[in-house]
């Protein structure tokens, strides 16, 4: 299971021709602009100039591919958790089971706790 990651910013339209140096090359004070990062669960906002986002962008293009080059390299399986026997066929049953304990015992305490009024 490979995941694509889009990680390409767009921010200025290609160059006239598509060579030469792009029109912010030169100047000396960037504007900044707002950059969202979700990672490890978390969200972050900063502001940036248009190098700092291609710093990161690259930064994180390069951490993902090292991921997938270590991913498919590995010869465990990448979710464990997925061929536990819980999540066997036979799963469902023993849920349902479970369940069917938990709320006969909580019918029991509660009355238990009322032994004059059943519910």
């Amino acid at each position: 299971m490979r995941r694509n990651y889009n990680l390409e910013l767009r921010l200025l339209p290609a160059a006239a021709g598509g060579f030469g140096l792009p029109d912010w090359c030169g100047k000396e004070e960037e504007e900044e602009q707002q950059m969202t990062i979700f990672y490890n669960g978390m969200v972050a906002v900063c502001d940036v100039t248009e190098l700092q986002a291609r710093a990161i962008i690259s930064f994180a293009s390069r951490e993902m591919e090292e991921k997938s080059r270590t991913l498919s390299s590995s010869s465990e399986p990448s979710s464990p958790v997925l061929q536990s026997p819980i999540y066997g066929p036979a799963a469902g049953l023993s849920m349902k089971r479970s369940l069917q304990r938990f709320l006969q015992k909580r019918k029991n305490r509660i009355q238990a706790a009322f032994p004059y009024h059943h519910l």
